[in-house]
């Protein structure tokens, strides 16, 4: 040990560790993995993924790290004076790997205990399907540290060091694509894995299985490039680890989690098990929203969130109009400064209790849908108010249809004016047929 404490005081692991940190959470909280519920300050699977997922700047950082390390007997003109001495290299060279690694193993551990903080304290649903995530995160900076010092002594160049950073930043950028059935297989063995888009899904036990074999691997040949005399020997494990884990990677890097996407029900309001922690925010609203909505027909008689894969699926289907379904992601719920509980209840409300059909793909005839959604949501409250949608450059177009429907549909009998607001929320829920025009009869 005494060793050891050497080594991490005259080695670049501390600052290489604290670099680490400094990246990674530095990116993680100021930066796009805070902005919904799959931020990661929220859920524990996406706590993991999206550290992992900043692996694709840190990685290349270490890999660079461990090269500069990999130099310093070469830049201190000791080499052959080491080389000449009985001692055992692999002895003398694993002191400073393993100085590199416990300093990168502390570092991963302050992430994660970083983020673990604000976890514990944003959600109920707590699983140790992370762990193996972060497991193999662990491993893939310790292979990084390695790798890049067995590559600098095999091109002892005060160039391998920046070459190689700039090299696996470059590398990284590959598993930026498209994730899905089409994703490259090699790329998820990658040490970053794509961005968190969701938090009903998370990676498979057999996906970090196999990424950890690939990584331990790579650190391997990284440690044999460095400790054995036969230098191109060491190729051999991560040949290996490539051959077996290439074929036995699935094609997709997550897979939906069916126990985040469970609905648990209480007074009239169903939430996924990932977001039941919300309860007590939605409950009041939910209430609220169903009063109002109790004026129809057929009203609905629940609140049911929607475990949707993606935010802004733009291939929403029919949805029954015997409950209100809401994507809690839709209305950007999840965000620094929560909503207000009328905030909550308007949006609960708007569209007579129904979703949009527009989102990544947006209808020519959107207009009309806001339009409609508007009146419906007027006839419930009393008051016409218009939805922030589209209002950038189809403000004057909305208001117009607005004014024409609300006019035409008050002069209708009150029995006609429910009948028409209830078919409108039927069509509007299958997402077929023109909302605005059933309001209207065709009038507008």
């Amino acid at each position: 040990m005494r060793i050891l404490g050497i080594e991490l005081r005259r080695t670049a692991a501390l600052v290489l560790g604290a670099l680490t940190v400094l990246v990674v959470v530095g990116m993680l909280q100021w930066g796009p993995s805070m902005k919904n519920s799959a931020a990661w300050s929220r859920q524990w699977s996406t706590m993991a993924e999206w550290v992992r997922f900043m692996l694709m700047i840190a990685w290349p950082l270490v890999l660079g790290g461990g090269a500069l390390q990999g130099l310093r007997d070469r830049r201190s003109g000791v080499e052959e004076l080491f080389g000449s001495t009985p001692r055992p290299r692999a002895q003398r060279v694993g002191w400073t790997l393993g100085a590199l690694a416990a300093a990168l193993v502390a570092a991963y551990a302050v992430v994660l205990a970083v983020g673990a903080a604000q976890v514990v304290s944003a959600t109920d649903y707590f699983h140790l399907r992370w762990l193996p995530v972060a497991v193999v995160g662990v491993v893939a900076l310790v292979a990084a540290a390695a790798l890049g010092m067995g590559l600098a002594r095999l091109v002892p160049s005060l160039l391998t060091p920046p070459l190689l950073a700039v090299g696996g930043m470059a590398l990284m950028t590959l598993g930026l694509g498209p994730t899905g059935e089409d994703t490259l297989r090699w790329t998820l063995l990658l040490p970053s894995l794509p961005m968190p888009v969701t938090v009903y899904a998370s990676v498979p036990g057999p996906v970090s299985a196999v990424q950890l074999l690939w990584f331990t691997g790579v650190a391997l040949t990284g440690f044999l490039l460095v400790a054995s005399r036969r230098r191109w020997a060491g190729l051999l494990p991560v040949l290996v680890a490539g051959a077996v884990a290439a074929p036995l990677m699935p094609a997709s890097a997550t897979a939906r989690d069916e126990v985040a996407a469970e609905l648990v029900c209480a007074e009239q309001l169903c939430l996924t098990r990932a977001h039941e922690h919300e309860r007590a925010a939605l409950a009041g609203p939910a209430r609220e929203a169903l009063r109002l909505l109790a004026k129809l027909p057929s009203p609905p008689t629940s609140v049911r969130e929607v475990a949707a894969a993606v935010r802004g699926n733009p291939e929403r289907g029919p949805e029954s109009t015997e409950a209100v379904w809401v994507s809690l992601d839709d209305f950007t719920y999840f965000r620094r400064e929560p909503p207000t509980p009328e905030q909550l209840t308007a949006y609960l409300v708007a569209g007579a209790g129904t979703r949009t059909c527009y989102s990544d793909r947006i209808p020519r005839e959107v207009g009309r849908e806001v339009a409609a959604r508007t009146v419906m949501t007027a006839w419930l409250t009393g008051r016409v108010e218009p939805l922030p949608s589209f209002r950038l450059w189809l403000g004057e177009e909305i208001d117009a249809l607005t004014e024409r429907a609300w006019a035409h549909l008050r002069t209708l009998p009150e029995p006609v004016q429910a009948a028409r607001v209830q078919s409108a929320r039927e069509v509007q829920a299958a997402c077929a047929g023109d909302a605005l025009g059933v309001l209207t009869g065709g009038a507008a």
